[in-house]
């Protein structure tokens, strides 16, 4: 019997997602503690984002056509770049446009890690190399949810240099678990080489697939700037860090269960009712946030996440399995991927000047018109199947 990688990944699924809540949760309040303004921060953390998305299907190009095993040494690099950039802000002193440039680049290489991770998870599946997605990515999510906590009342007490020496600290594990897995399976490259299409062949190949992504950004746009903006919508109420890592530790607590059980969830459930069920919720947590009379009263909010995120992370990657053919699979994890990670530089670059310019009312307002665009596409083009696929 071939091994199974269940643990592993889990382990790799542990690691990425703890350091992410520093990362992504408390990439704002730390570079706000360092002086920069409300805009800077978040061109900052939108640029760095759009780089990976120019840079993600790149990558995944690269995979399809060179075979599994690249993906192991891309994530091992790119998670080593990311330590590097990180810990160097921290170890030299440098003026304000270095730091942020080597802080966009450790943003940079950190999203482009996700779709290569997910493709990991694909491959060795289908090699024989038993991993279950769901599992793993739950307990990656609890991973999360205890760092955020911790992360929260460390920033509270003793400021931000420390979440980034735990960001880096967790780095350097990944890529210990990452140099870990075993090699894949390299039969059918060549063949695999020959089938693979361009990344303009892959657009009028997998049209209503690349439309659809477009809902899958507008959810990250308002799920981003949210979670990124999180400190002001905290302060807004009397809140401070403290209370942005509880928040952020009941949402990622209730979204365990449904990644833990999400192939059981995906029985009665079509991956294209997740994704609907997810807009929704996002739709109906962007207008609960606008209306939150108390940060108690955001910590029962988070509870959406069980619906809205915990269904949407995982389903990605199920969603573009349905919709793309093998020997494109990791181009369509890397779109997918790269377009929530466009919406996430789109909702930080925008919650950055709403919030600078007109405060943190008018930038909720602006989350539910995001939430509620994303929702309709999703109804409208999910259900839609290209032609490609039905003729395949």
């Amino acid at each position: 019997m071939k091994q199974t990688l269940t643990g592993r990944y889990c382990l790799h699924q542990m690691a990425y997602w703890a350091s992410a809540a520093g990362v992504i949760s408390f990439a704002s309040a730390f570079l706000l503690e360092k002086g920069f303004a409300p805009s800077q921060v978040g061109i900052l953390l939108a640029s760095g984002n759009f780089l990976s998305c120019g840079l993600q299907p790149l990558l995944a190009d690269r995979a399809d056509r060179a075979g599994g095993s690249i993906l192991i040494r891309l994530t091992a690099g790119l998670t080593l770049l990311c330590m590097a950039c990180f810990g160097t802000i921290q170890l030299l002193p440098l003026p304000q446009w270095l730091f942020g440039v080597l802080f966009l680049l450790g943003i940079f290489t950190f999203d482009a890690m996700m779709p290569l991770m997910n493709s990991i998870s694909v491959s060795y599946n289908r090699s024989g190399r038993a991993i279950n997605y769901g599992l793993c990515r739950g307990i990656g999510s609890l991973a999360f949810s205890m760092a955020a906590l911790v992360i929260g009342k460390v920033m509270a007490r003793f400021g931000g240099d420390w979440m980034i020496w735990i960001v880096v600290a967790l780095l350097a594990v990944n890529v210990a678990i990452i140099l870990g897995y075993p090699a894949l399976d390299q039969a059918g490259v060549e063949k695999k080489q020959q089938e693979c299409c361009s990344l303009g062949v892959f657009i009028r190949r997998y049209r209503w697939y690349c439309v659809s992504l477009l809902g899958v950004m507008l959810l990250a746009m308002f799920h981003a700037m949210t979670e990124n903006y999180f400190i002001e919508i905290m302060r807004r109420l009397g809140g401070d860090s403290g209370s942005v890592g509880v928040a952020l530790f009941v949402a990622t607590l209730v979204e365990i269960p449904v990644m833990v059980y999400f192939d059981r969830v995906r029985k009665h459930i079509s991956d294209h009712w997740l994704l609907k069920w997810a807009g929704l919720s996002f739709l109906l947590k962007s207008i609960l946030l606008m209306a939150a009379p108390s940060v108690t009263a955001i910590y029962f909010i988070e509870i959406l996440q069980m619906t809205s995120y915990a269904f949407l992370s995982p389903t990605q990657l199920y969603y573009a399995n349905g919709k793309i053919a093998q020997a494109d699979m990791v181009k369509g994890q890397a779109f997918i991927t790269a377009s929530y990670t466009l919406g996430c530089a789109l909702g930080n670059l925008a919650g950055g000047q709403l919030l600078q310019f007109f405060g943190v009312t008018t930038m909720l307002a602006w989350g539910i018109v995001m939430a509620a665009a994303g929702t309709l596409i999703l109804f409208l083009t999910v259900d839609r199947k290209d032609a490609f696929m039905a003729c395949s």
